[in-house]
């Protein structure tokens, strides 16, 4: 059936304010993500590293693994065993809690999002046996701009390791994560990724 031209300017018209509507979602999704995290201290940083040794930043992004990605039996609370049962492949709640350092890891897991005032980021519990349990972040990507990604391209992983990569995270009342920022050690000083790249290419 041949569309006529005001029919195709109807779904192209259409196409256009669907995609509108999806992109000012997200946007006042994670405006609210970050509101509450700022209300409420839920600012959570995790030790990560580069996923790829042999490519780490792949177009303009670094996709990341994270130390807590892969953590013993022994470093859940109690009630955690009783949630996990039946929860492989599923969505669970980890609870979170800081270290002196500012780095956060998990010290609990729960099949529903508790409101204990305590912070809680929603995970996916890929596996889990009687001494470790598997998890997966739905923030391993970082993305950048472009120059900015070509410079760090030429930074074998292990250099980049070495920076101690932490990135921050705000956590938002139903535990989904927005990312705030991908932080470094440059001669002893924490700075943003971006922040390391501009001095890099000064």
């Amino acid at each position: 059936m041949k569309l006529t031209d005001r029919t195709r300017i109807a779904l192209i018209a259409a196409a256009i304010a669907v995609q509108l509507f999806v992109t000012l979602s997200l946007l006042f999704y994670t405006g609210r993500v970050r509101s509450h995290a700022l209300k409420s201290g839920s600012i959570v940083s995790l030790a990560c590293k580069a996923y790829d040794p042999f490519s780490p930043f792949k177009g303009r992004y670094v996709r990341l693994t994270f130390e807590q990605a892969d953590i013993a039996r022994e470093q859940l609370d109690d009630e955690s065993r009783e949630h996990l049962a039946e929860t492989r492949g599923k969505k669970v709640y980890c609870r979170m809690q800081e270290g002196v350092d500012g780095i956060w890891t998990v010290s609990g897991i729960r099949r529903t999002h508790p409101q204990d005032g305590n912070v809680y980021i929603e995970v996916k519990n890929r596996w889990y046996s009687d001494t470790k349990v598997s998890l997966g972040y739905a923030f391993s990507e970082y993305y950048m701009q472009e120059n900015y990604a070509r410079l760090v391209d030429r930074i074998q992983w292990n250099d980049f390791n070495a920076l101690e990569p932490v990135l921050s995270l705000y956590v938002g009342k139903d535990g989904r994560c927005v990312q705030k920022g991908l932080s470094v050690l440059d001669e002893g000083e924490r700075i943003p990724i971006e922040e390391y790249c501009r001095r890099r290419l000064r």
